[in-house]
């Protein structure tokens, strides 16, 4: 038998409390009382607020799930089909340049409305629009054999660059929308 390698001192070891914290967020968010309370032992609202989202039966990804929640994406995918739409109706600047600004309106409008961060579902929502948007275009031009082969031949691409498109729009406009709210929010010192 070989000898065990035991650490000589695991006071220092910052494993033990990366371990520790996955443990607690493994059982749900229920840990020590002195884990989510800040500096004197009064509840911080960051930790508050995690709190909150571990609290409950809300799991990660479900209805209500902390990472990814159904209804908000739901949300997100209506919200920025109608500023898809709403963007490819503006008359000279319609069509992409439209569709791109109603990708971004769309998710600017959910991070001032919405009270969580929900960066994923916004997203997803973005991507897809400008994938679809993408596809669209090309179909929307010309005669559809055309657009049918040039579909087969760069149809990867122009899905993965409109999707990319679509979701760095929605990232950004669902950013400043959380940050305008987090300004509005907040209290003017003077």
């Amino acid at each position: 038998m070989q000898p065990s390698k035991e650490r000589e001192s695991s006071e220092d070891d910052p494993m033990d409390d990366l371990d520790d914290l996955l443990d607690d967020d493994l059982a749900g968010g229920e840990g020590d009382s002195d884990a989510d309370a800040g500096a004197g032992g009064v509840a911080t609202p960051e930790s508050t607020a995690g709190s909150e989202a571990g609290s409950g039966d809300a799991g990660r990804i479900g209805a209500s799930g902390r990472w990814f929640s159904a209804k908000a994406f739901g949300l997100a995918l209506v919200t920025v089909a109608v500023g898809v739409f709403v963007g490819s109706l503006i008359p000279l600047i319609g069509g992409t340049v439209g569709t791109a600004g109603g990708v971004f309106l769309a998710a600017f409008l959910l991070g001032i409305v919405l009270s969580t961060r929900r960066y994923a579902e916004t997203g997803v929502a973005g991507a897809a629009a400008g994938a679809t948007s993408a596809v669209t275009s090309v179909l929307g031009v010309g005669f559809l054999p055309i657009g049918i082969d040039y579909l087969s031949q760069w149809g990867l691409p122009l899905v993965a660059v409109g999707g990319g498109v679509g979701l760095a729009l929605a990232l950004l406009g669902h950013y400043f929308g959380r940050d305008l709210r987090a300004g509005l929010s907040r209290d003017v010192e003077g």
